[in-house]
C-alpha cells in the first residue's frame, strides 16, 4: 500500500502542485462516512472564489463561495479565485463520495440525455443507463455489500463538463465523446476533452488535470457496450505532459503520458451474448497480465478502481498502463525515438516506430528450422559480415508469452489483441511480447489452441520457430518450469493462487458493478434476447465456484496432455535434485557437509556453472555439452564452494530427454548466528503436536540440522507460529 501523503488542504496533494496558486479546501477528497462542514481559503485576500457543483469549470458567472456549506451527499466542487471577471487561478476540484447517496442514484440526472450514441449496425439510438438497480439497493444485507464496496478498493473521479461527455452536436470541437464514439464513422474517434482526475482510497492521494478520451475497439460500439474505456492523455495543454506518481505501487514505474481506464466487455455482464455474461468473473484479463509479471517481465501494471463520472457512479474499470513509446521508455529504458511498438487490432501496424524489424523477424523464423538462422535470431551470429550480431527475440520472454495464452485458451487472439515491442538501438534484447486484451480466456479447461497460425502473427512465429530443435527444447523447458516442476507458475495451486488474489480485491466491488449494470440487458437494452438481473451472490459467485473447482484443477494437466500429443512436451521424467534426501527448491540454502544428490533416471547429465547439459544447436538429438558431468551417486556438495550456484541436470531415457530442471542454490560452510525456523517430518510428532525424536530435525527447505548447535524454545506447538510444528531453534554456538 501507498504511504499516505501528509496533506492539510485538497489543493496541495501529492501530484498537483498547480502553476498557479488556488484555493483550498478544509476536506480532503474521498469516500466519506458522515456529513462535514465545508471552507474554503483564498491564497488572495483581493480575491473572490466561484465555484460549481455540476463537474464544469467555474466563470465569472458562477456562484462565490461566501459561506460555509454542509456537504451531506456526493459532491463534486470545482473552484477557482478570481479577480472581478478574470480568473486569477487554477480550477481545483475535489469529490465527495457518499455511499448512501449512491444508492439512490436516478435513473435521469438533471441535465443528463436519455439517450446516447446511435447504434451503428443496426437502427435505433442507445438508451442512457444511469439508475443503481432498485431490486438490489432496496435489500438491506445487498445494500450494506454495495456501500462497503465503496471502502474497498480505488476510486477514480473523472470530471469534467457535461457537454465534453453528452453533446449531441456532431462537432469536433464541442461533441460529446459519449454520444460519438468513433465507431461507424471518424465522428469521435480521436476527440479529446479537458478533465480533471482524483484517485483516492487505498493509501491513493492525487488531483492532476488531463484530456479524456473514448478507447478501444468492439468495446465502443453503442449496441454492444455502454460502459465504454477511457483514455487519460497528460500533456502541457491541460496541466503537465507527464504524470508523476506512484499509481501502482511505489515498487513500479511512476511516470505515465497516458493512461487506460478499461472496462470490461467480453465475459461481462453488459455483453451482448448471455453465455458470455454468465462466465462475468472481471479476473481474466488481468490475470494474465499479473502472470506475466508473476513470471519475470515487465508488463501493463493495472489498478481496480470505482470510477465516477461528475459524481454519478460508472462501474467497476481497470486503471492500466497504456503500451506505447513513452512506456517502452520508463520500462526499459533509451529514448521514445528508439522503439518499435508493434500490434494487430483490425490491420497490422507499428503504433510507434516501423514494421521493418518485425517483417525481417517474420521472414527469418520462415528459415527458423536451420541453426545458423536460429543464431542470427537470437543474436548469436551476426545477420552480415558486415555486422555485428543483433538479437531479433527475446526467446524466453516469447515462449513464456505463449504458455501465458496457450493455458488461457485465448479465444480472440492473435488475429488481434497482441504488442511487442523492441528497442532499435539495443542490439542485445529483440522483440518483447506483453500480454494485452485477454478477456476471452480461461474459460474451457479443454481448450486447445496449439494449431492457431496467423501469417505474421505471434503464433506465426511460434510455429517457425517450434521447427528449430533448439528453439523446440527451451519451450520444453519452459514449459515443465511452469506447468510441473517445483509447482511453477501454471501448475494448479499457482495459478489458482493468482484468481484468488484477485477475487478477493474486488470481492465487494463486485457488488456496486451488478447493482450500475447487472440489469442492463434485462431492463434498459437486451438486444438480441432479454437478460437476467445478474448478481454477484449468484452468478459472479456461481461462476467463480466453477473457476476454482472445475477450470484451474483441471487445466494444467489437460495442456500438458496436448503438449504431449504435439511433441512439444517431455516425456522422460526430469531429474529432482535432493538435499538430505527431500526436494531442492528454487533459492534454498544448502550446506558443504549436506547431502546433495539427484533422483529419477540412470542416465543424467548435470552442470555446476549455470550451462545447459544438452545442446540441440547442431544435432537433433542432443549432444552433451563439454562442461555436463555424468551423475554418479556422489555428493554434489562436495564439489560446489560457497556462494551462489545454478545447478542444472537432464535425464535421458533411451534416445529421449527430459526437460532440463535448473536450481539457483545458495551454497555455506556453516550458519550464521541468529534464529533459525524449523520444521520436522510429521513422524517426528506426536498426536499434540510434541516433538519425539529431537535428534532430526530441518529446516524449512528441509534441509537436515545439527541440533546439538541449537536449543528448542518450546516442545509444544506455540499459538500463532504457522510453520509445520511451530518449533523456533535459537543458534547458541
Amino acid at each position: 500500500m501507498l504511504k499516505k501523503a501528509l496533506i492539510l488542504f485538497v489543493g496541495l496533494s501529492f501530484a498537483a502542485v498547480t502553476a498557479r496558486a488556488v484555493p483550498t479546501f478544509n476536506r480532503a477528497h474521498g469516500v466519506c462516512k458522515s456529513p462535514f462542514l465545508l471552507r474554503v481559503k483564498s491564497e488572495e485576500a483581493e480575491a473572490v472564489v466561484r465555484y460549481t457543483l455540476d463537474g464544469s469549470e467555474p466563470t465569472a458567472e458562477s456562484p462565490q463561495f461566501t459561506t460555509n456549506f454542509y456537504v451531506t451527499s456526493t459532491t463534486i466542487i470545482r473552484a477557482a479565485e478570481f479577480k472581478g471577471d478574470t480568473r486569477s487561478s487554477d480550477v481545483v476540484t475535489a469529490s465527495y463520495i457518499f455511499p448512501a447517496s449512491v444508492l439512490e442514484q436516478p435513473a435521469l440526472p438533471e441535465g443528463y440525455p436519455t439517450t446516447w450514441g446511435k447504434f451503428t449496425s443496426m437502427s435505433g439510438t442507445a438508451p442512457a443507463d444511469y439508475e443503481m438497480d432498485p431490486e438490489l439497493t432496496s435489500n438491506s444485507s445487498y445494500a450494506k455489500k454495495i456501500k462497503d464496496a465503496f471502502y474497498s478498493i480505488p476510486t477514480l473521479s473523472i470530471v469534467t463538463d457535461k457537454g465534453n461527455l453528452f453533446n449531441k452536436e456532431k462537432d469536433e470541437q464541442t461533441g460529446g465523446i459519449y454520444i460519438y464514439t468513433g465507431t461507424s464513422d471518424s465522428n469521435g474517434r480521436g476527440w479529446e476533452r479537458p478533465a480533471s482526475v482524483e484517485l483516492m482510497g487505498e493509501g491513493h492521494d492525487l488531483t492532476t488535470t488531463c484530456g479524456l478520451k473514448i478507447h478501444g475497439g468492439q468495446g465502443r460500439v453503442p449496441e454492444k457496450n455502454p460502459k465504454h474505456s477511457f483514455r487519460l492523455t497528460f500533456k502541457d495543454e491541460y496541466g503537465k505532459k507527464t504524470l508523476k506518481y506512484p499509481v501502482f505501487g511505489e515498487e513500479n514505474v511512476a511516470r505515465f503520458n497516458s493512461l487506460i481506464v478499461r472496462t470490461f466487455y467480453n465475459y461481462s455482464w453488459i455483453h451482448s451474448d448471455a453465455t458470455q455474461r454468465t462466465r462475468a468473473q472481471y479476473a481474466r484479463d488481468l490475470w494474465a497480465r499479473r502472470m506475466q509479471k508473476r513470471m519475470g517481465y515487465d508488463t501493463s501494471d493495472a489498478l481496480y478502481v470505482n470510477v465516477f463520472i461528475n459524481g454519478l457512479y460508472w462501474g467497476l474499470y481497470n486503471l492500466s498502463e497504456r503500451i506505447d513509446d513513452d512506456y517502452c521508455k520508463y520500462h526499459f529504458g533509451g529514448l521514445k525515438s528508439d522503439y518499435d511498438v508493434i500490434k494487430r487490432e483490425d490491420y497490422l501496424e507499428a503504433a510507434e516506430g516501423t514494421l521493418d524489424k518485425w517483417n525481417q523477424l517474420m521472414r527469418l523464423s520462415e528459415k527458423a528450422s536451420t541453426p545458423e538462422t536460429y543464431r542470427v535470431i537470437t543474436g548469436a551470429a551476426p545477420a552480415t559480415t558486415d555486422a555485428g550480431p543483433e538479437a531479433l527475440l527475446d526467446v524466453d520472454n516469447f515462449i513464456d508469452y505463449m504458455l501465458i495464452n496457450q493455458y488461457c485458451g485465448n479465444n480472440d487472439w492473435d488475429h488481434h489483441n497482441w504488442i511487442a515491442v523492441n528497442n532499435r538501438e539495443d542490439s542485445t534484447q529483440g522483440f518483447r511480447f506483453i500480454c494485452w486484451d485477454s478477456e476471452q480466456t480461461l474459460y474451457s479447461a479443454s481448450k486447445n489452441v496449439l494449431d492457431v497460425n496467423n501469417k505474421d502473427c505471434p503464433t506465426y512465429l511460434f510455429q517457425n520457430m517450434m521447427k528449430n530443435p533448439a528453439f523446440k527444447h527451451r519451450f520444453i523447458d519452459r514449459a515443465y518450469k511452469h506447468l510441473e516442476d517445483d509447482c511453477g507458475e501454471l501448475c494448479p495451486t499457482q495459478a489458482q493462487a493468482l484468481w484468488d488474489s484477485l477475487q478477493s480485491v474486488i470481492s465487494l466491488a463486485i457488488y456496486a458493478e451488478s447493482a450500475r449494470w447487472g440489469d442492463y440487458r434485462k431492463d434498459v437494452h437486451p438486444y438480441t434476447s432479454q437478460g437476467e438481473l445478474y448478481r454477484a451472490d449468484t452468478h459472479h459467485a456461481l461462476e467463480n465456484k466453477r473457476m476454482v473447482e472445475e477450470f484451474f484443477p483441471q487445466r494444467t494437466a489437460n495442456l500438458i496432455a496436448q503438449l504431449k500429443k504435439k511433441g512439444w512436451y517431455a516425456n522422460v521424467d526430469a531429474p529432482e535434485f535432493l538435499v538430505n534426501g527431500r526436494k531442492v527448491a528454487e533459492g534454498d540454502t544448502i550446506l558443504l557437509t549436506d547431502e546433495l544428490t539427484l533422483s529419477q533416471g540412470t542416465y543424467i547429465m548435470y552442470t555446476i556453472d549455470g550451462s545447459y547439459p544438452v545442446s540441440w544447436a547442431d544435432d537433433t538429438a542432443g549432444e552433451v555439452t563439454p562442461d555436463a558431468t555424468l551423475y554418479s551417486m556422489e555428493n554434489l556438495a562436495k564439489i560446489l564452494t560457497p556462494g551462489e550456484v545454478t545447478l542444472r541436470a537432464a535425464s535421458k531415457d533411451g534416445s529421449n530427454w527430459s526437460a532440463t530442471v535448473t536450481r539457483t542454490i545458495h551454497v555455506m560452510e556453516d550458519w550464521d548466528d541468529g534464529i533459525v525456523e524449523i520444521q520436522n517430518d510429521a513422524p517426528h510428532l506426536n498426536d499434540k503436536g510434541q516433538l519425539i525424536n529431537d535428534n532430526a530435525v530441518y529446516d524449512l527447505s528441509g534441509r537436515r540440522i545439527d541440533n546439538s548447535k541449537f536449543k528448542i524454545q518450546n516442545s509444544k506447538l506455540p499459538k500463532g507460529i504457522n510453520i509445520t510444528n511451530g518449533k523456533k531453534i535459537i543458534n547458541s554456538k
